[in-house]
């Protein structure tokens, strides 16, 4: 069964400091977004749950068509699936380098910035 799409996002809404509590109000009341701070210079920050791309940008058109929005710019956003697709590519990767599975490398030609013995350490947990 394959899991359902969970978007979180992150925006800083500008205003007039006299539209603060009004479109405080305003944003709370959109299903999906919620207000979490805001200052005397005139930001909000929001958070956008919802279950898709295309519904998170448009609660996010939404709330930059509401009047007294001077700007609402994404700052964060995470997406399930999109991490679920990284985690299955980095599964795919070998765990030691080509470089050092070809016995025509000479050890001079290569380059380490790394952690042996963590490394080791991961490959012998993983081989149990």
């Amino acid at each position: 069964m394959q899991e359902e799409d969970f978007n979180v996002s992150s925006l800083v809404v500008l205003c007039a400091q006299k539209d603060i509590e009004s479109l405080w109000g305003k944003i709370n009341a959109i299903k999906g977004a919620e207000c979490h701070y805001q200052d005397a210079s005139g930001k909000i920050i929001v958070t956008l749950e919802s279950q898709s791309i295309e519904e998170e940008i448009k609660l996010l058109k939404q709330i930059e068509r509401l009047e007294g929005v001077l700007s609402a710019q994404m700052i964060y956003a995470y997406h399930s699936t999109e991490l679920e697709t990284l985690r299955e590519e980095i599964q795919k990767q070998d765990r030691i380098p080509k470089v050092l599975q070809d016995e025509q490398t000479s050890a001079n030609e290569i380059a380490y910035s790394g952690d042996v013995q963590g490394a080791l350490e991961e490959i012998l947990k993983a081989q149990k």
